[in-house]
């Protein structure tokens, strides 16, 4: 009865260790596609703008808050480096909500591309200006969508 007893206790600590390292990954995957369903959204927003005007203007206040968005992306994607059930899942979020810019075609490409821009490495709220890295880095990314 003992041993019955302990191997009860023995399944269910295993049952939930399971549990709870399946509902973590989960977590991270829901929380990436919401990264990247924001910065779809974000991208469709500046590439709007900077179609219609033709530069990226960091003084309108959509624009500013897209470029947060970018910037917010930049660093998910920076402190899941390596961990590619973060980035297919970022990938998912991104393509759903881009408006058609961001394709399956085009979203590895766009990923790395956004990986690699420097210019967003350091934007936070209370820092962004109308700087040339920031807006360089936004135009890069753009400028990899011109349909």
């Amino acid at each position: 009865m003992k041993r019955l007893g302990f191997i009860l206790i023995c399944v269910a600590a295993m049952a939930m260790t399971s549990c709870g390292m399946m509902q973590s990954a989960a977590g991270s995957n829901t929380a990436a596609q919401a990264t990247g369903k924001a910065c779809g959204t974000a991208v469709q927003g500046l590439y709007s703008s900077y179609k219609s005007t033709g530069k990226v203007d960091l003084t309108v206040g959509n624009n500013l808050t897209n470029a947060l968005a970018l910037a917010t992306a930049y660093t998910e994607l920076q402190n899941n480096k390596g961990n590619d059930a973060y980035r297919k899942a970022f990938t998912t979020g991104l393509i759903a909500s881009s408006a058609g810019l961001i394709t399956t075609a085009n979203a590895g490409s766009f990923v790395d591309k956004l990986m690699s821009s420097v210019g967003l490495g350091n934007v936070t709220a209370d820092k962004i200006s109308q700087t040339a890295a920031t807006a360089a880095a936004i135009i890069t990314l753009l400028n990899a969508l011109k349909q």
